[in-house]
């Protein structure tokens, strides 16, 4: 437990179960308080997306944990011991043709090729932003001070306006579209930092997934599955309770001494709209994109220890199709995002012909065969990734006041601090400090 049991006697509701919401979840159940942790969907992990292929455990959605991620893992390791396993950073790109490759083993070969990728402005333009985030750690969050300078003078355009064709397509494109599910022409200079960060790390991934990590959680805490919230309880300018419906039931109010809700901002805005309609349309402005993973497991390795990843950039739907793990290289993690693969709910159909003709793109570009499918499983999230916004830093400054005016309510999310694990993450962990401290001077709600 942390610090004095400051929370106890307090019931607060963490809404949302992702990384953002286990996050806050755990701050505020280690100092004391009586935390109930809200999700609508059935199964706990938001866009971490857990599932099975076969019999084993799989993450659909973020899964890749960088070494310097120390508030994710400061979290897992609250909730127990787990297996990691290697996983670094294995990117492959096409430029003309060639596979140029970034992997963290071979730093050497990685510089040189993206020094092929882009004019030598641009790659300058490049390293100096690279080299921000270097000196300071702040920069590579949403509303960092440098960031939110360059949002200021530059969000007027969008970021490949910025770069010359070359590096946008062969290197920014794979990073957005990653990140956000955008391309270079629908996300800013004020948010790019949170990309680039991403080059900065070498990471690892659970061996069995988050799913040992979730199921500890009711023992810790009380969860309430399949539960929407409709709307909040105010008073007197303070926040005293949910609307909540369980499985599709009439609504009824849980009282609570406060609420993060670590949903993303498009569930926030609804969440909030009816009492605070100011905050709900700002919320609301903040864009997100559509994806579906698709995993895949063969009778054979589709790549190579070398290649373990390529970014599809060629005009169809597959952004980027990928190795599971790095021993994992049977088992294929294709991404349909991007302005080609903005398909909500796409059918079992398209999902059999998208994959087989990225499969055929595959064996073209590795010059691999093809192997046979044993397993699959797929997912598709109508609203998967946050592109932020123009002016985003701007955007936050006015949610974060519309925030103050509401006592006990706090929010996180991936539009806060930035769409990373750990930038969700430290989101949580922010917004479980500032409930506290707000509810250490206050006398527990009347139930």
């Amino acid at each position: 437990m942390l610090g004095n049991n400051v929370g106890a006697g307090r019931r607060v509701a963490v809404v949302g179960s992702g990384a953002s919401g286990l996050a806050a979840a755990v701050r505020l159940e280690r100092l004391g308080y009586d935390v109930e942790l809200i999700e609508r969907e059935g199964v706990l992990g938001g866009r971490m997306g857990v599932g099975d292929l076969g019999d084993r455990p799989v993450m659909m959605g973020g899964k890749n944990i960088g070494r310097k991620y120390s508030a994710f893992r400061g979290t897992l390791s609250a909730l127990g011991s787990y297996a990691w396993e290697p996983f670094g950073i294995n990117a492959s790109m096409m430029k003309e043709g060639e596979v140029l490759t970034l992997d963290s083993t071979r730093r050497s070969r990685s510089v040189d090729n993206i020094r092929r990728m882009g004019r030598p402005a641009d790659l300058a333009r490049l390293a100096a932003l690279a080299a921000r985030i270097r000196l300071d750690e702040r920069n590579k969050f949403l509303g960092a001070p440098y960031f939110a300078k360059l949002s200021a003078k530059y969000d007027h355009q969008p970021l490949g306006a910025h770069f010359g064709p070359g590096l946008a397509d062969t290197l920014l494109r794979p990073m957005t579209v990653r990140m956000n599910g955008a391309e270079p022409d629908e996300v800013y200079l004020g948010t790019f930092n949170t990309n680039l960060a991403l080059l900065m790390d070498t990471y690892d991934q659970l061996t069995d997934g988050i799913q040992p990590a979730l199921a500890t959680l009711p023992n810790r805490l009380e969860v309430l599955l399949d539960t929407e919230v409709e709307g909040l309880e105010l008073a007197g300018g303070r926040l005293t309770g949910l609307r909540l419906s369980t499985a599709g039931k009439p609504a009824e109010v849980r009282k609570y001494d406060g609420v993060v809700l670590a949903t993303p901002a498009y569930a926030a805005a609804q969440i909030v709209s009816a009492e605070l309609p100011t905050l709900g349309k700002r919320l609301g402005d903040i864009r997100y994109f559509p994806s579906t993973v698709v995993l895949v497991e063969y009778d054979r390795p589709v790549f190579t220890p070398e290649v373990r990843a390529l970014a599809m950039h060629d005009g169809g739907p597959c952004s980027n199709a990928g190795s599971y793990g790095m021993e994992d290289r049977h088992i294929v993690r294709y991404t349909f995002s991007g302005r080609n693969g903005r398909v909500a709910e796409p059918t079992e159909s398209l999902l059999t012909e998208w994959v087989g003709a990225t499969e055929e793109r595959l064996t073209r570009y590795l010059g691999a065969a093809r192997a046979k499918r044993v397993n699959q499983v797929s997912r598709a999230w109508a609203a998967a990734y946050c592109a932020y916004s123009p002016y985003h830093s701007e955007l936050l400054t006015e949610v974060d006041e519309q925030v103050a005016q509401v006592r006990g309510l706090e929010l996180a999310g991936d539009y806060l601090w930035g769409v990373s694990l750990e930038a969700c993450s430290r989101s949580g962990n922010a917004a479980g400090d500032r409930l506290n401290g707000f509810l250490a001077g206050f006398a527990p709600a009347a139930r």
